[in-house]
């Protein structure tokens, strides 16, 4: 009997540091308008987050659409090494086991 709950008691603290370890992420994506030489936010610009594999391929994780502010999020991403990618371009991304993590403005041309 203690050795049931010991084991059930166990789970429930692997279970909720898996789950405390899981990070928002929060970025914004940017237009550069070269004839007036300033940036500003792109709207509907497609943001997908993947994990490299082994095999030099990716596995999607999550997709986003950036809002009227230019701005994507991602819910519940675990630490590690990803590629983001914006536009068609690929962004390494590291993820640290942090409530929310903020990634630097990304260009669109």
């Amino acid at each position: 009997m203690r050795h049931r709950l010991f084991l059930f008691l166990l789970a429930i603290n692997l279970i909720q540091a898996a789950t405390a370890m899981a990070t928002d992420l929060r970025g914004r994506v940017d237009a550069f308008y070269p004839a007036v030489q300033s940036m500003g936010p792109c709207p509907g610009v497609g943001v997908a987050l993947f994990v490299p594999l082994p095999n030099n391929n990716f596995q999607l994780v999550s997709q986003a659409l950036t809002g009227p502010d230019g701005m994507f999020y991602f819910r519940g991403i675990y630490p590690g090494q990803y590629v983001l990618q914006v536009g068609g371009v690929n962004y390494p991304l590291g993820v640290a086991p942090t409530p929310l993590q903020d990634i630097p403005p990304l260009r669109v041309n």
